[in-house]
């Protein structure tokens, strides 16, 4: 790394904690303004940047309610690297569920899930309860039995909603080969469990 670019990195970090703290003491001009000058760039603050200004456009904090702003901004800081990324995607996963795209809603929180962030929890209830009302279906069978034997192994609570999907996957081949002997397996083991 160069002199110059160290330089402009020294200069950006300095510049998102001076935006941070500006935002948390609700000086809202001077972190929207510290925020718009990082967001522009090519630094690795610029998404998390992003993800400031976003809230601050959808709030009207310091400057006009801007939603179709906040909406861009969110989307931009959940497609890219950025310790915010989760944050916007819970978002907006929010805003397509006011919106009935539970589909989306459902993508969204999958995408979550499988990416398996250490901040977000409660995931997994989420997702079991949209797939129980049908809000929201696998479009990925492969992501579909991953997720059902990660619940299968990981989450009791949810063992029992797991197997029953899971026997369906091996009978019907559905992301995996069928496999008529754990198939047998998990129905014994189910009705064992009663």
């Amino acid at each position: 790394m160069s002199v110059k670019q160290k330089t402009f990195k020294d200069k950006y970090e300095k510049l998102f904690k001076t935006g941070v703290d500006a935002y948390n003491k609700e000086d809202y001009e001077t972190s929207y303004c510290c925020f718009s000058s990082i967001a522009g760039t090519n630094s690795k603050f610029s998404y998390d940047a992003k993800f400031y200004l976003a809230r601050h456009y959808e709030n009207g904090l310091g400057i006009s309610k801007n939603f179709s702003t906040a909406f861009e901004l969110y989307l931009q800081v959940s497609s890219n690297a950025s310790k915010y990324k989760y944050n916007a995607k819970s978002w907006l996963a929010l805003h397509f569920d006011n919106e009935n795209d539970h589909q989306k809603a459902f993508e969204l929180y999958l995408d979550i899930y499988c990416d398996k962030p250490y901040n977000i929890r409660g995931i997994e209830s989420l997702l079991v309860e949209r797939i129980k009302k049908e809000l929201g279906v696998f479009k990925d069978d492969k992501k579909a039995f991953e997720f059902y034997s990660d619940l299968y192994t990981k989450v009791p609570e949810y063992k029992s909603f797991a197997r029953n999907n899971l026997i369906k996957c091996y009978s019907l081949g559905v992301g995996v080969k069928k496999d008529e002997e754990k198939v047998y397996k998990l129905e014994k083991e189910a009705l064992n469990y009663k």
